[in-house]
């Protein structure tokens, strides 16, 4: 379990992750060409996350981690060639490669490595192993922009070093603090069996729509923040300040989901959680410094919350046997819509205040992730009183 929570930490010290946008900009990239790079690497990724989540079931998650931390560390090469856009192209492909092989299989790997007795706690590990992640994207946010301004080469070095540090770890994971699959499932039954999981268990699709629209809608206030801070007039360093303030924040709030879970329902917590959110974004309008930059902040620390409670309820009702390839058929749905969402930004980024794109997207985004929560828990309620 430490090895694995190890890994976590250095696996998330991201320091491009804020500042890759500025760095392509500096470089003579237009935001037309940024976003057309994000939705590049969003396609990629709803190509990529269905067979990298059965490859995993197949292979084995610590060797599906070893693939994705590879071709991680290959994508931040290309950082070293920015005016070769094809090659920047092919490293954002390896990226979402390597990103498709690790969401899904690390917290697999998580679930799987707690005792039988333990799973109905979970959603505790899982708020450790998310504050573990958060707290080291904050290192990675916080550092990655003073870095920039020494320089950026020395920024892309470093991240290099942190994700061959990840591989390291990874690798020294022992057999036995992975919970073994009973049976060895051929590629055409594993997919055989999500069908059939997905055909029996109705309120997946409701739990995937609900975290698929709320995490796209979050991730594109964090993904193009950057880009609106900067329009704001704040440089570099302030941008990635904020960033990792907002990530040592979203580590504490992961924490704390558990114990409120206790105090009140989690199904209660989570729609108060996206209400919330929607009044954030909604106030994006407003237009105004101040109330941009604590909507952008505070909507990204409560989507921790409702992020592990979500999570939770998905791997209740996952089948062990093909546990990453359900959560990467959820994450395809996910990329689909930021890919959806970077294709619309690329065409009317230049004419329209990318405040208000983002405000609209998200807005939209959480009503209907609202919707289908809603619909999720009145189906619960049908089952509980059968």
């Amino acid at each position: 379990m430490k090895r694995i929570f190890f890994y976590n930490s250095f696996s998330n010290i991201m320091l491009e992750l804020v500042v890759w946008m500025i760095y392509l900009k500096e470089q003579g990239w237009s935001l037309a060409e940024i976003a057309m790079l994000e939705g590049i690497f969003t396609i990629s990724q709803v190509i990529f996350e269905f067979p990298s989540g059965v490859i995993s079931d197949k292979l084995g998650h610590k060797k599906t981690l070893l693939l994705g931390e590879i071709f991680c560390i290959l994508y931040l090469l290309t950082y070293f060639f920015p005016h070769t856009h094809i090659i920047v192209y092919l490293g954002f492909i390896m990226f979402a490669l390597g990103l498709a092989f690790i969401s899904g299989t690390d917290i697999s790997l998580l679930y799987e490595s707690i005792s039988e007795e333990e799973k109905n706690s979970y959603l505790k590990y899982s708020g450790y192993f998310n504050a573990i992640a958060a707290f080291s994207v904050a290192i990675g946010n916080i550092l990655g922009g003073w870095i920039a301004q020494v320089s950026w080469n020395l920024l892309f070095i470093l991240a290099i070093l942190f994700r061959t540090t990840a591989l390291i770890i990874d690798f020294k994971i022992k057999e036995p603090d992975i919970k073994k699959q009973v049976d060895t499932l051929s590629l055409k039954s594993i997919i055989i069996e999500l069908f059939n999981f997905i055909k029996h268990q109705k309120n997946y699709i409701c739990l995937v729509a609900g975290l698929g629209f709320s995490t796209a809608a979050v991730d594109l206030s964090y993904q193009y923040g950057p880009l609106i801070m900067q329009k704001f007039s704040f440089d570099t360093g302030m941008i990635s300040t904020v960033f990792g303030s907002l990530s040592l924040l979203g580590a504490v709030a992961g924490l704390l989901t558990y114990k409120l879970t206790q105090k009140v329902s989690e199904n209660i917590l989570l729609i108060i959680l996206l209400l919330f959110g929607l009044t954030l974004l909604l106030s994006l309008f407003i237009h105004n410094m101040l109330i941009v930059l604590f909507s952008l902040i505070t909507v990204n620390v409560i989507f921790e919350m409702w992020n592990i409670i979500f999570e939770n309820k998905i791997q209740e009702v996952a089948y062990a046997d093909i546990r990453a390839t359900v959560i990467s058929t959820g994450n395809v749905f996910i990329s689909g819509l930021l890919a959806l969402s970077s294709g619309l930004i690329s065409l009317v980024g230049e004419k329209i205040s990318l405040v208000w794109i983002i405000g609209s997207i998200g807005s939209i985004f959480l009503i209907i992730a609202l919707i289908s929560t809603l619909f999720y828990i009145n189906n619960k309620n049908k089952e509980i009183i059968l």
